[in-house]
């Protein structure tokens, strides 16, 4: 795998005004790779996010505003055409969450739906991004939380990147790009040209997130059901939660997840997430 070019970007759709003036702004966004959901968070100086919903087999139809500074995103799935992923985003103080639901057409049969693959990339975030240096400076901000606490991402065991030589710069002085597992699930096999390999570290929390290189403030995703996280090339992470209840009906089912910018406390980070997400997360 390359490392991408630069996804520019042109603006599509805005967001309506949320109210109060501490709420992030959302807008929708057209690029190489697909439709960019931006969120500003107007508390954190020059702290913008991109997410790309969805880096998913799916045809994106349009999105709309929804009151209170929302949007309102659809895309149909290739694994299953009859049915419409519906995507709400919407502001919350230092959050925004990402709430996705199926909507079947008129007599489609129910089946098995892959869950989105979001991915969520700090590119824009001036003051978090690997911003032209070596890419490892930025996966040394990057962080889980492990049995020991948070757990910087260079702290961690990393596993070569398989379609690359030993010296291959993306190897040194230690893997680019890493996925990791929950404490006690099984370790999947990958193959001589997966993208990426498995850490031996595990993590106790659904939450992966990065510190500004000033240590002032963090952002991370987080969510109730994810079985598995990574931290990838576009200076982005993955975290993506499953369709819950997974013995409920699909169109019973939700997708959800949040994006946190807030004050470098992780402390107050994790009892963000249980509030939002309860102890499962």
């Amino acid at each position: 795998m390359e490392m991408p070019v630069r996804n520019e970007l042109v603006q599509e759709l805005e967001a309506l005004a949320p109210p109060g003036g501490d709420l992030p702004i959302l807008s929708v966004s057209r690029g190489q790779y697909g439709p960019m959901v931006a969120a500003r968070f107007p508390a954190i100086p020059g702290f913008t996010c991109d997410s790309w919903c969805y880096e998913s087999a799916m045809e994106y139809l349009g999105s709309r505003r929804l009151e209170g500074g929302g949007l309102e995103l659809h895309h149909r799935t290739e694994a299953m055409p009859a049915a419409v992923v519906v995507t709400s985003v919407t502001p919350h103080p230092e959050a925004v969450e990402v709430l996705a639901r199926v909507r079947l057409e008129p007599g489609a049969a129910p089946q098995s739906l892959p869950a989105p693959n979001l991915c969520w990339q700090l590119k824009r975030a001036a003051t978090f991004a690997s911003a032209g240096a070596h890419y490892t400076e930025f996966v040394r901000r990057c962080f889980i939380f492990t049995p020991g606490g948070r757990t910087f991402l260079d702290q961690t065991d990393r596993k070569p990147v398989p379609p690359r030589p030993g010296g291959d710069a993306a190897q040194l002085p230690f893997p680019w790009v890493q996925m990791y597992l929950p404490v006690g699930a099984p370790r999947p096999e990958v193959t001589p040209r997966s993208w990426s390999d498995y850490s031996d570290t595990r993590y106790v929390t659904r939450v992966i997130g990065a510190v500004s290189t000033d240590s002032r403030h963090l952002a991370a995703l987080a969510n109730g059901t994810a079985t598995t996280m990574s931290q990838a090339w576009h200076d982005c992470m993955h975290n993506n939660p499953a369709w819950h209840p997974a013995d409920a009906p699909l169109p019973q089912r939700t997708w959800r997840l949040r994006i946190y910018a807030m004050a470098n406390d992780p402390a107050s980070l994790l009892e963000r997430v249980r509030q939002d997400f309860g102890p499962e997360a």
